[in-house]
């Protein structure tokens, strides 16, 4: 079993029940790697931008939600990750092959660094996966494709 065998399960099950499954890429800033090994990073996935794609959908939505940090070759680390969402909701995410403009200007506000965000996200890429598979392994940097 790979690294990335437990993620391409998850979200190919998720599939398989009819959940729309996006591909997450954030940017960031971050050139410090007890930043990128910290709790910030953790911190700023699950209350700044989980919250953010929390509050596009109903209370009553479910949503499931996995990343890991990288570092660019540049040196600045950023996030790779899934998103699972209820198919009666994925309306409120994506819409007419784009990012729900809702969602997308209060992406676009954390490019702002605040007293509460420990740095920014300078970009954001938010898509439809179209293989669990190769997203998987191409985030979690695996060389052998799953079999």
């Amino acid at each position: 079993m790979t690294l990335t065998t437990p993620l391409i399960d998850k979200y190919r099950h998720y599939r398989a029940i009819g959940h729309a499954v996006y591909s997450v890429t954030l940017s960031t800033y971050v050139a410090s790697e007890a930043v990128a090994k910290s709790d910030k990073m953790r911190h700023y996935w699950d209350n700044h931008f989980i919250y953010r794609v929390k509050r596009c959908l109903p209370f009553k939505a479910k949503i499931d939600h996995d990343w890991v940090v990288e570092c660019s070759p540049k040196g600045f680390y950023h996030y790779h990750g899934f998103l699972a969402v209820q198919s009666a909701y994925s309306h409120k995410i994506w819409r007419d092959n784009g990012l729900r403009k809702q969602l997308r200007l209060d992406l676009d506000s954390l490019a702002i660094k605040s007293p509460y965000r420990p740095f920014r996200v300078n970009a954001h890429l938010i898509e439809p996966v179209k293989s669990v598979e190769a997203w998987s392994n191409y985030s979690t940097k695996q060389s052998q494709p799953y079999t």
